[in-house]
């Protein structure tokens, strides 16, 4: 890494925030959906994981950000007031969700940067 891109990296610590926060945000949100609806609030969950990872561009933070969406979701979507359980393949289900959005997100942020960057130089 070029010492001008790391002097304008965004730190570890405020782009694992950002996704802590979205997931905290998402939890919030998900909680109201009826718990028969398992999926769909698994998939709020995973949505504002994309979207921190699209907006940090950090995978680092991203592999600390996808463990804590998967304990916020086992501990207070899955289950209630936090308590953490192993549920066999409907918990390696939601890691590959999560894992995958970040994914996702991380490709999509990256682009984005790879775009601007084109623009710069056009100009």
């Amino acid at each position: 890494m070029a010492a001008a891109e790391r002097a304008t990296r965004t730190p570890l610590g405020l782009s694992v925030g950002v996704g802590a926060a979205a997931v905290v945000a998402a939890a919030l949100v998900a909680a109201a959906v009826p718990a028969a609806h398992q999926v769909w609030r698994w998939e709020a969950v995973a949505a504002a994981v994309a979207v921190a990872a699209a907006l940090t561009v950090d995978g680092p933070a991203m592999a600390v950000v996808v463990p804590l969406a998967w304990l916020v979701t086992d501990g207070f979507l899955e289950n209630r007031l936090g308590q953490l359980t192993w549920h066999g393949p409907t918990d390696l289900s939601l890691i590959l969700l999560l894992s995958a959005a970040a994914g996702f997100g991380l490709g999509i942020g990256r682009v984005g940067q790879l775009r601007r960057g084109r623009r710069r130089r056009r100009r």
